[in-house]
């Protein structure tokens, strides 16, 4: 458990919470350095005061949603065919906005895909989401299924390779 009743996490949860908030700080920091135009000291550290105030916010958050990475079964497999995807995914979107614009009809299709057992939910749904060709719309029950909106076409590999049993 990270704090208890006892008092504040020790140990290997503390060092989590610690790799946490500094993932969310630099993440944030990272954001507001790139916004700002010219950067000067009292610029970055209304950055940092307030990267460091989000960190804490997002940590909250995730605590009270539950979140939780889960497994990484294939997770280095995606993180692969992920480019793929998005090239395909980014080329059958820019052939179906020349179709429509061409005066003909492109349907999306909603689907029920099955996610793998052993990769988390979160990244999964997250990396296919990250793609134009779909989007996941819910969970049906949690981590079992989830329910998609595709372009018309067959499944990339980073689909494939994250679901089974294709589109129902």
């Amino acid at each position: 458990m990270e704090g208890t009743a006892k008092g504040p996490a020790k140990g290997p949860a503390a060092t989590g919470t610690a790799a946490e908030l500094f993932g969310w700080w630099a993440a944030g920091l990272v954001l507001e350095v790139l916004f700002i135009s010219t950067l000067s000291w009292p610029e970055l550290a209304v950055a940092a005061a307030g990267a460091a105030l989000a960190a804490v916010a997002a940590r909250a958050v995730r605590r009270a949603a539950g979140a939780r990475t889960g497994g990484r079964a294939r997770l280095l497999t995606a993180v692969l065919l992920f480019p793929g995807a998005l090239l395909t995914d980014t080329g059958r979107l820019a052939a179906a906005t020349g179709r429509v614009l061409r005066g003909r009809r492109v349907t999306g299709r909603f689907h029920t895909v099955r996610l793998r057992r052993g990769s988390g939910t979160g990244w999964v749904c997250a990396l296919l989401s990250a793609t134009p060709g779909l989007y996941v719309v819910d969970l049906r029950p949690p981590g079992a299924t989830a329910l998609a909106h595709t372009l018309p076409g067959r499944p990339t590999a980073l689909e494939q390779a994250l679901t089974s049993g294709g589109r129902g």
